[in-house]
């Protein structure tokens, strides 16, 4: 009863449409040479309709163009043609099914990714500058991405001394073409924490802008400069507590034009203050940088800027029109006397944005703590700074988002914890007397509900609600769709000089087992044991996401687009709010992978109780725990079979159905006859001999539609 009770009460929670982010895309459509075929994808885009459908052609030299299907396209929009000949000139279009117009065209690339050249640098011939943190942005306003790139050469984080090579900034047309560079001068300092950067379209024209920090010495696409270029506020003193820092000299908040490269407006950024105020005299606490975007109040989205996290903490909202820099809001925590002292030191390296409170506005998770989207406080878990953080339906039987976090403020009775994104309430947590400082939530089993979650700190992998599966952990670093199925896989990379790899894995339950990744000879990850890859981002294609990354060489950049097929569709993922804001978010800090803000995951169009039957030896200890958990490594995916029970025999006059997570929307049907939407419906005893009752129910998510049906039996 209490769960039947739990459930009616979620089913009184409105399922509104999921929010779309602001860019206006064009088909995305892309054919790379897989082994012994041709991968050809596009988007699915949320103006089509659940019934779209799709027809591929291939034009082969100066042959008429020549349909590939036989029967429109609908459940997909992925197509492995293994009849073209890789040697001629193949291109590839789509049309609506039965049109004669062409919605997209794309010539094959002879390898199973694109390849970028990088933009020769004058004066570094021996290419030490290599391609670091990416974003994606339609830059022109003709519907797809342009790949924005920083390039970096020495570089330090903020508690090492030496001086950095100024960074670089360029944009390209994913043709290869360099569209503009931006130096940032010597006067911004080279390094994870130094140069957030956020590309978003900012004032609503169709083109996306760039917001980054900048000082005298930056210079845009076009020559023009920033104050006096021979300025050099560097600390060049060897010996010096701050040597290569910069401690003085002006610092501004730069709107960057995404067309030409030049700057468009301009503003202080946040000040420096006095010494010790962010947390230390020596330039380490102080230049603790994050950035981000979300919609505040504003017609448009606003930019977010932020200084400090480990001590006093300022985070600032900027609207951007008509040329323009205007504030919004400032959150400062020794403002007004230290009201607001509690929130300090609660900061991660990175943060996530998104309306987790229903209101139509994005509130800013600042690691522990949360800030609306007015800049007022919201709550404080106090358990304080954290390096890894991420925001998405994990646990699909609780209405919202939540929040899995990892913390490195020791000993504390959660350094890997989860909790409600909204009201930051703590669901579960692992205490630890250690320094936590990866975490990872991702739906990497279907043995189980909901999105698994693990930390460097967890003893290792756990359910949703708490479970332990398995005290083996997966990587800890991003999770990627990339195989077809729903369930993500694994990005890992090492970036530690000589060992430089970028590995693709699948968890089985009890390990991981490698994903081929051709061509992926002579590519690496960056920022050193962080690994990560330039940029995650469903940049092309369908809905699954590609992998950016350079090659050791520091000669080129690699977009890798699976060519993998899948049996699923749903809208591009760059179309949700909660994922187009993570992927330009990805650069903050510690790169963390970008998240959808709805579930997407192996539970979509699985309806009914599951039941999950092991296999093979094991006993009592060695098997399922008191609470229904595994305890055993031996126990693995493959030893298991999982079963869905429909029928639902009923004792009382009315019977729950569940749907089993929220979807974007839910029919439920009784006889083609409408009884109930959401995700819960009610059914009566019906009247007569006849107790049993077929319930059809049809449910969608971001576009991908399931059918299932329910039975119930009611019982005298």
């Amino acid at each position: 009863m209490k769960h039947i009770l739990m459930l009616a009460a979620m089913a009184a929670l409105p399922l509104a449409a999921l929010p779309q982010s602001a860019d206006s895309l064009g088909r995305g459509l892309v054919a790379v040479q897989a082994d012994g075929y041709a991968a050809v994808s596009w988007r699915y885009l949320p103006a089509d309709g659940t019934d779209a459908a799709f027809d591929v052609y291939r034009r082969t030299g100066r042959k008429a163009p020549q349909k590939l299907n036989s029967t429109p396209l609908t459940g997909t929009t992925f197509w492995a043609d293994s009849l073209c000949n890789p040697q001629a000139d193949n291109v590839y279009t789509i049309r609506r099914a039965g049109s004669r117009t062409d919605m997209a065209s794309a010539r094959l690339c002879p390898k199973p990714y694109i390849e970028i050249d990088m933009a020769p640098i004058a004066d570094d011939p021996e290419w030490r500058y290599q391609p670091n943190d990416a974003s994606a942005a339609d830059l022109d306003g003709d519907g797809e991405y342009e790949l924005i790139v920083t390039r970096t050469g020495r570089a330090h984080d903020n508690s090492h001394q030496g001086v950095t090579d100024p960074v670089l900034i360029e944009a390209y047309k994913l043709d290869g073409r360099l569209m503009w560079r931006v130096s940032l001068g010597r006067n911004i300092r080279a390094g994870a924490h130094y140069t957030p950067f956020i590309v978003f379209d900012f004032d609503g024209d169709g083109r996306a802008e760039l917001a980054v920090r900048t000082s005298d010495g930056t210079t845009f696409a076009d020559g023009t400069a920033i104050g006096d270029t021979a300025a050099d506020y560097v600390d060049r003193r060897p010996d010096s507590p701050t040597y290569g820092m910069v401690t003085t000299g002006p610092e501004y908040l730069s709107v960057i034009d995404g067309l030409t490269g030049c700057e468009l407006a301009r503003a202080d950024y946040i000040g420096r203050g006095e010494p010790f105020e962010f947390g230390d005299n020596y330039a380490n606490r102080v230049d603790r940088f994050l950035a981000g975007v979300g919609m505040l109040g504003g017609p448009n989205h606003s930019i977010i800027i932020c200084r400090g996290y480990y001590a006093k903490t300022v985070v600032e909202a900027w609207d951007y029109a008509d040329r323009r820099l205007e504030r919004r809001w400032r959150f400062d925590t020794q403002a007004d006397g230290g009201r607001l002292a509690d929130y300090e030191g609660q900061g991660n390296h990175n943060l996530s944005v998104a309306d987790v409170d229903g209101d139509g506005f994005d509130e800013i998770t600042y690691g522990a703590c949360l800030i609306d989207h007015d800049g007022r406080p919201g709550y404080n878990t106090r358990l304080g700074h954290g390096d890894a953080i991420h925001l998405t339906d994990i646990d699909i039987d609780r209405p919202g988002l939540e929040v899995w976090d990892c913390h490195e403020s020791v000993p504390t009775r959660a350094g890997s914890e989860m909790r409600d994104a909204r009201t930051g309430e703590l669901l579960w947590g692992v205490p630890s007397v250690d320094d936590v400082g990866r975490a990872l939530a991702a739906d990497v089993d279907p043995r189980f509900r909901g999105c698994e979650a693990w930390t460097l700190a967890s003893g290792g992998i756990y359910t949703a609600n708490g479970r332990l599966i398995c005290p083996r952990t997966p990587s800890i670093n991003f999770a990627i769709w990339w195989d077809g199925d729903l369930s993500r896989e694994l990005l890992d990379g090492s970036g530690v000089t000589g060992r430089e790899r970028v590995r693709l894995s699948k968890w089985t339950g009890h390990d991981t087992q490698p994903i081929a990744l051709p061509g992926a000879d002579g590519v690496g990850c960056n920022n050193w044991t962080k690994g990560n890859p330039c940029l995650q981002a469903d940049i092309v294609g369908d809905w699954r996401e590609e992998i950016v990354v350079r090659t050791l060489d520091n000669r080129h950049v690699r977009i890798f687009t699976t060519t993998i097929p899948t049996p699923h569709r749903f809208h591009c993922l760059m179309t949700d709010h909660v994922y187009r804001i993570g992927v330009a978010l990805q650069n903050v800090g510690y790169n963390q992978p970008p998240h959808t803000g709805f579930y997407l995951g192996s539970d979509l169009g699985v309806f009914g109780r599951r039941v999950v039957h092991f296999t093979g030896t094991g006993d009592s200890k060695h098997g399922r725990t008191a609470d229904g958990s595994l305890n055993d490594m031996d126990h693995r995916m493959q030893g298991a079979t999982i079963e869905y029970v429909t029928h639902q025999v009923c004792r009382a006059d009315t019977a729950t159905l569940d749907a089993g997570c929220d979807y974007q929307s839910v029919v439920w049907s009784l006889g083609g006859r409408e009884v109930g939407r959401g995700r819960t419906v009610r059914i009566a005893r019906p009247a007569g001999p006849d107790a049993t009752v077929e319930v059809d129910i049809r449910a969608t998510q971001y576009g991908a539609v399931y059918d299932g049906r329910f039975t119930v039996s009611f019982e005298p």
